[in-house]
């Protein structure tokens, strides 16, 4: 897969190796939510993750914002308002700072969320802000806006029994004339209302950040770390009664568009004209669907049996 650091990174003292989207991720921090690395390549490490200390601000940031800066090498702060920092270097390095030591884990939600983002721009590959799910033996990605029930949706799915390949970010290649997918890891952060609607008790589940009814939920399943052809995608909407229609590409182009994670970060690096490209033909080549449905979660069964039906 695409997305080689740029040179040799300096191994941390390390915890363990992990898969994430095709990368080899070594970290000096713990990461329970990823499967571990079994592949006898004794290679580098692709992403190298270690706590240290992270300047609260960049010189010569190409971003005026607060919380987040990207210098002209590609590097990349981010700042959490609650305490959190994070480096992400061009060469694969990405330092972690818990300025706030009251909350040690909640870092790994943003890793796997807005850092993956960040470290797929800075490798050229393509983020959609998207739940991914194998459904009846193909791959199909949902995306939507924030809140607007992609991974409410990839539950209900995966409770019918489908695969589960990503959340909130999916990872596709454009590589050797295929669009790929490579899975992340089978599990979903879903809000406690999803839950009680779906029958699920939080006893044992752990709380994505203390302060939030927001739980990590893993799915059942075997894993599967091999890449994945792009199928569909369907980009969700709301309304009063449940609709499937397919877009023409001059329609689906702007959706799929809207629905890069973290877009600042891609114009911040000047890459906006790959990944228009990209864009373009992601919608030349996979069929791109629009569903509207209620935000009911006793709507969602009739919405998952309607993409069984049409799309799968």
């Amino acid at each position: 897969m695409r997305g080689k650091p740029k040179h040799d990174t300096r191994n941390p003292v390390m915890v363990e190796d992990y898969f994430l989207c095709g990368w080899r991720v070594r970290s000096a921090l713990p990461l329970p939510e990823l499967i571990r690395w079994r592949s006898a390549d004794d290679g580098p490490p692709d992403i190298v993750v270690e706590e240290g200390a992270v300047p609260e601000t960049l010189e010569r940031s190409l971003t005026p914002g607060r919380y987040l800066m990207v210098d002209p090498a590609g590097t990349i702060l981010l700042r959490i308002a609650d305490g959190l920092r994070f480096l992400i270097q061009d060469d694969g390095r990405v330092t972690v700072d818990r300025v706030d030591r009251e909350d040690p884990d909640s870092w790994r939600l943003f890793f796997l969320g807005t850092v993956l983002g960040y470290l797929c721009h800075q490798r050229g590959l393509f983020p959609l802000h998207a739940a991914t799910l194998r459904v009846d033996g193909r791959t199909l990605a949902i995306a939507g806006a924030q809140g607007s029930g992609k991974s409410t949706l990839a539950h209900a799915l995966g409770r019918r029994g489908h695969r589960l390949v990503s959340d909130d970010v999916t990872v596709i290649c454009d590589e050797d004339n295929r669009l790929e997918i490579s899975p992340a890891f089978p599990r979903l952060n879903l809000w406690r209302s999803a839950l009680d609607a779906a029958g699920v008790g939080v006893s044992g589940l752990r709380r994505v950040r203390p302060q939030i009814e927001k739980y990590d939920v893993p799915l059942p399943g075997s894993v599967d770390i091999a890449s994945l052809p792009l199928d569909a995608i369907v980009i969700l909407g709301e309304a009063s009664a449940s609709d499937l229609t397919k877009l023409a590409p001059t329609a689906a182009l702007p959706a799929v568009q809207a629905h890069i994670a973290q877009r600042q970060v891609a114009a911040a690096l000047g890459n906006q004209r790959r990944l228009f490209a990209t864009t373009a033909r992601i919608v030349s080549t996979v069929p791109v669907y629009r569903l509207q449905r209620p935000k009911r979660f006793e709507d969602l069964e009739e919405v998952a049996a309607l993409i069984e039906r049409e799309i799968a």
